[in-house]
Order: structure tokens, then sequence, then C-alpha cells
């Protein structure tokens, strides 16, 4: 039989012949050529026919509609409809149930697919299977200008960190995607779920690979420490969009399920929003008839511990202090005692708190972040008294940093103070912050030539200094102030090293002695020289006659190691 048809009715004919033959509709629909929903189609409607009676008569209205439970819910389902176009039916259920709706998820589905119908799917790709605790997945997700209740916006950056086998998921938000932040979402996802899986996926993003050489990732040295701590492996995926298929589909479910018909009023608003999130709805959502929680029950024995303590994830830079007791960092200034000024001083910034240290690395102030970018001046602690009893302290400390500094630049501070003390005090502190551009030397030299013209104004010595030497960069500054305080702890070494010349006519020690010879003399001893054999008829020059130094009672301590 030839299965070619020309019109509806042979091919309704092919299909009921071969159907009642046995074959199935796959089968069917590919011998015909058409696709297997016809098939059903034709096959179900000739069923009906044959087993529906004949009749004269028009068929009966349909069934008018049962009422629903949310019908009284309707308006409120429209109006969320206007307000957010994208709502899922799971997160418009969960809206409607927390006003009141007592009904089922499966009526709540239906209205919203009748209001807006269901998209074609697309086929899922393969994804590789792990056991517990073997395999977890980490990514970032940027989300630009996230609206606040205050009428601010966010640029915000979401950690996502998923067990590969529970599929159990846990989300952060930051302020940025770099190394301490990547750090602080594991943290805080380990503390979570109580220990961490063997290894971790990450893509080619900076704070994990620092390039590639070939194949072969270069890993940050700082994260690799991390991963050690904990004892997890690092692997690296580039150029394979399904091999982190768990985390990428979360930050879907994180824009669909948790963004989706929210208002925050701030950022620890949304924090705590998301908290609850991951409590109430991700943790219990079902997938093939358990939930993350049940399938974590099974996995969780298989994670790795978590060490007694976390790991310091903190970020340290330096900051100079400026001419009015400050330190910067990311658009606010904090306050530090006056007594730092101009100074180089350590700063460790967690996520909540920032610490600045002194030089001998004591804790001198302690503050609350505050929001970034808003430009505060804060000094909780009072390090900073009122201007109008501030000009006479000012003057004693900046005397004292320039005679510091040296003889010029303490009889330029002499000509300076002649002014008043509220002018030359400001003056003097915008001087000291050029250390941080200038070397100090070159400073001095600058001082001098301003003092010999009479130029005494900041700006008046800065360009003195541009002109007669090179501004440096805030790195040469940090390692030149490094190098001068070890100088002053541990002292330099002053050995001079010696001429090569003076060697040649030592002995190589254990060579050409004799076990007689392999005793070291004394200090009290006088050096004897022994002779290298050589073909030249010149006997050789003897070494030096430098003693070797002994410790006390070197006749029962020294030995022949040398």
């Amino acid at each position: 039989m030839i299965h070619i048809w020309r019109n509806r009715e042979e091919l309704e004919h092919q299909v009921i012949t071969l159907d009642s033959q046995g074959m199935s509709w796959r089968v069917i629909s590919t011998t015909v050529g058409v696709s297997r929903n016809t098939v059903k189609r034709i096959v179900r409607e000739h069923k009906c026919r044959r087993d529906k009676p004949h009749s004269v008569l028009e068929p009966g209205p349909p069934r008018a509609p049962r009422p629903s439970k949310l019908d009284p819910f309707m308006p409120r389902v429209h109006v969320l409809f206007e307000k957010y176009e994208d709502i899922t039916a799971q997160r418009m259920f969960e809206t409607l149930r927390e006003e009141g709706f007592d009904g089922g998820y499966t009526a709540v589905k239906k209205a919203v697919r009748r209001l807006r119908p269901k998209p074609k799917p697309t086929p899922s790709l393969a994804t590789p299977v792990y056991e517990p605790g073997e395999m977890a997945e980490c990514d970032w997700s940027p989300y630009d200008d996230v609206p606040f209740g205050d009428g601010s916006q966010l640029k915000l950056q979401a950690f996502g960190y998923t067990l590969v086998h529970s599929r159990r998921k846990y989300f952060a938000f930051f302020l940025s995607n770099d190394l301490h932040a990547l750090m602080d979402g594991h943290v805080q996802s380990f503390e979570r779920f109580g220990g961490l899986a063997k290894g971790c996926k990450y893509d080619s993003q900076k704070p994990v690979v620092l390039r590639w050489e070939g194949q072969q990732p270069i890993y940050n040295p700082r994260f690799i420490a991390f991963a050690t701590y904990y004892e997890f492996k690092a692997h690296a995926v580039r150029g394979k969009p399904n091999a982190k298929p768990r985390v990428e589909r979360s930050f879907w479910e994180l824009v669909r399920s948790f963004f989706n018909a929210r208002s925050f009023h701030d950022f620890a608003d949304l924090q705590a929003q998301v908290a609850h999130w991951l409590d109430t709805i991700v943790d219990h959502r079902r997938r093939y008839s358990t939930t993350a929680l049940e399938r974590f029950v099974l996995e969780k024995p298989h994670l790795r511990p978590l060490p007694s303590h976390p790991y310091d994830t903190a970020r340290v830079t330096h900051r100079v202090c400026s001419i009015d007791g400050f330190v910067d960092w990311e658009g606010n200034h904090y306050a530090v005692p006056y007594d730092h000024v101009t100074d180089i001083l350590p700063v460790r910034i967690t996520q909540n708190e920032l610490f600045v240290y002194g030089a001998d690395l004591s804790c001198i102030a302690r503050h609350e972040l505050a929001p970034r970018g808003q430009g505060h001046k804060l000094d909780p602690h009072g390090f900073h008294p009122p201007a109008g009893h501030r000009a006479a302290a000012d003057a004693d400390q900046l005397r004292a940093t320039f005679e510091s500094m040296g003889e010029q630049a303490a009889n330029f501070f002499r000509l300076m103070s002649q002014a008043p003390p509220r002018v030359y005090c400001h003056q003097a502190r915008r001087i000291l912050q050029l250390r941080s551009r200038f070397d100090t030397e070159d400073l001095l030299r600058a001082l001098e030539h301003a003092a010999r013209h009479g130029a005494l104004r900041a700006d008046e010595v800065e360009q003195i200094a541009t002109a007669k030497s090179r501004a440096r960069t805030f790195e040469e500054y940090v390692s030149e102030q490094t190098a001068q305080r070890l100088a002053e702890t541990i002292g330099l070494d002053s050995t001079e090293p010696r001429d090569l010349v003076e060697y040649d006519g030592w002995q190589p020690s254990g060579l050409l002695s004799s076990p007689a010879q392999e005793s070291v003399s004394c200090e009290s001893d006088p050096p004897t020289p022994v002779p290298l054999p050589s073909p030249n008829p010149h006997p050789p020059t003897s070494p030096p006659s430098t003693p070797t130094t002994c410790l006390p009672d070197c006749s029962d301590t020294c030995s022949s190691s040398d």
C-alpha cells in the first residue's frame, strides 16, 4: 500500500486504516508525514463519530460553569496582571493565599493560562549526574537599578550556590562581585548547609581564574588559599554553557519567584525577604515528589565538615589619613585621631564594619559601614573636637611632624607659622598630604627652595616639587614606608661582600685535606694556608689573615663543620 494522499479524505482514510492494523501513532505519523497530534485527533474524531448516534436536532447548549473559589479574587488577578505582566502562576497563588484565598493551585494555574497562554517549551539538554556531596555550582547574576521604597536604586550582584544532588540553593546579594564578596557568599552558604561539597564549578570570573593558558586555567592564589582552608576543589569551565545548569536555572527562579511582584523598603529589607523566601518557598518546593530539604537529608552526611573557625574574608587595604583626620572608603569619610594625619593606615573592611589600625597594628578606630557613595563624614567616637578648640593642638602636632621630616621642613614651618594659626595650619596639612605623591628628599628640596623664595602656600610648594622631581604612585609610597619601618625594627646589614680573589687560595672543604687538617683553627691560632695542586711553578698567593670567629671556650665547641 503506497501512502500518498492528495486531500483530507485520503489522509483520514490512510490514518484509520493503519490504526486498525495496530500500528502506533508514532509510526503512522512517520508514514503519512504528519504530526502525532494530527493522527491522534483524526483517530479520536473517527471513534467519536462512530459512537455518537445520529440526530436531526441541534445540540444543546454547553453546561454553565460552576462557581469557583477563585471568582471573588479575579479582580485582584487582573490587577496583578496589569502591575506585573510576567507574574507566574505560582507567585500569583502565593500572593492570593496571603490575602485569604483557600483554594488550590490548579484553579489559579488554569486562570493564568486562560489569560496568558503558555509558550511553547524548548527541549532541555543533558546534564551530568553526581553523587551526594560530590559537586556544587556557583555563579553571579547582575541586577541593575533595583528600586527601593525610599526612591533610591542600587545595582546588585546576586550570589548563587547550588548543591547539584539535592538541588538545595542559597542566594545572597552584594554590591560587587569581587573576590571578597565571593568568599563571603561561600562562607554564608556553608554555614546555612552545615557543610560543603567536595568540588564546585565556576566560570572564568577573575576572582577564581586569572587567565587561561590554552586549556589550563591559572587560578587566583588567594581563592586557592580559601579553597584549601575549606578542603574543596575548584573546577573552572569555559565554552560549556550546559556545564553548570542548576545554578544558571536558579537565577531564572530568583527572577520569576522572588523579584516578581515584590517591593523592598531598603537593602536590609531585601536581605530579610530573600532569607524568608529561601526558608518558606525554595526549600519546600517539590521536584519529582520530593522537596529539596528531603533530598538534602540524604546528602548532608556526605558533605565536608566545616572548620572550627570561618575563613577571614575581610579585605585589607591602605589609606592615607587626610588633612582633616579622615580615611576614605567607597564615598564616605571615617574619622581617626588627629595623631595619624597624613599617615598611611591599614584598613580592614568586613561586610558591616570598618577597622583602622595604626603603624603598630593597634586598632585606633572602628566604624559601622555607611551606605556606599553617600558622602557622609562619620565621627561617632568624637575624635575631632569642635573647630574653635582645635587650632592650638593642631599647630603643636604639625610642628612636631615637620621637625621629624628634617631641618629644611622645620625652617619652612617656622616661616609659615608667622601667619595666623587658622591659615598656616590648613596650608601645613595640605603640604604634608604631598608626601603620598613625592619622595621625602624631593619634598625637602622643594620646601628649601620655597622658603628661600618666600613661597609658603601649599599649591606653590606642589608646583615646585612637580617641576623638580617625579611624582610617585601610592604603591611606591607604601613600599618606602614599609622599608623604613623594617629598617627601624630589625636594622640594616652593613656587611660588605669580599672580593672573589681572596678565595682563590682557599682549599675547598673535604676535597684535598687530610683528616689531620680538617680541624678549624680558633681565634688564638694563626691561619695555616694549604696550597692547591697546580701545574703553575709559582706558589699560590696566601689568603688574607682573617681569623675564624668561635664561640666562648672554642677549644670545646669548634668543629669541622666549616
